[in-house]
């Protein structure tokens, strides 16, 4: 069966706008543990959920347990009744030094999205450790298109973030500093 598989990227979040003000600090700093969308990331969610005519299909989503993406996810398919399943394997890279991507403890998730099934997630994330490296990164995203391989669903939603979703797109992440459009759909069929 091959599945067709939509990738998105988060709204704009409050580490994408600090970050030309304050610099790197916005990413590593533990005051900016698991930062939120800012208003231009809820508009650029709500926007491509009244937009994307594909949306009526997606069976279901996997969503990187991150607030942003999770508010991401929400606004896109607000209204629209598709499961939503927060998976740690496709959380942002690299984990375990940029405190932007470290999630909040699954208890702290649950209570505030009670439409995300966390039931995929230990209560801490066993990726927050030492600073990941890249072949790391190739290992979640390999093991991530295993999972998605033994899926029944046909058309499939992932809402992650551009380092993690750009290895598993192009099994390559490039320049890092070259970073996938907020909100964009990016589609492929290689799952079969």
């Amino acid at each position: 069966m091959e599945q067709k598989v939509w990738c998105i990227r988060h709204g704009t979040a409050l580490h994408n706008v600090l970050y030309e003000k304050i610099g790197i600090e916005a990413y590593n700093s533990p005051k900016y543990t698991d930062t939120h969308l800012v208003d231009k990331g809820h508009d650029e969610s709500i926007a491509l959920g009244k937009t994307w005519d594909e949306k009526k299909n997606i069976e279901i989503v996997f969503v990187s347990p991150l607030t942003r993406t999770i508010q991401t996810a929400e606004n896109i398919f607000r209204g629209h009744n598709v499961k939503m399943v927060a998976i740690d394997d496709i959380m942002e890279y690299p984990q375990g030094i940029e405190h932007c991507n470290k999630r909040k403890n699954k208890s702290e998730l649950q209570k505030v999205y009670e439409n995300i099934d966390f039931s995929l997630i230990p209560e801490i994330s066993t990726y927050w450790k030492e600073n990941e490296n890249l072949h790391e990164l190739k290992n979640r995203s390999d093991k991530f298109k295993e999972f998605l391989k033994t899926r029944k669903e046909k058309n499939i939603c992932i809402v992650s973030h551009s380092t993690f979703l750009k290895e598993f797109l192009l099994n390559d992440v490039g320049n890092i500093e070259e970073e996938l459009q907020h909100c964009f759909p990016y589609e492929i069929s290689t799952f079969s």
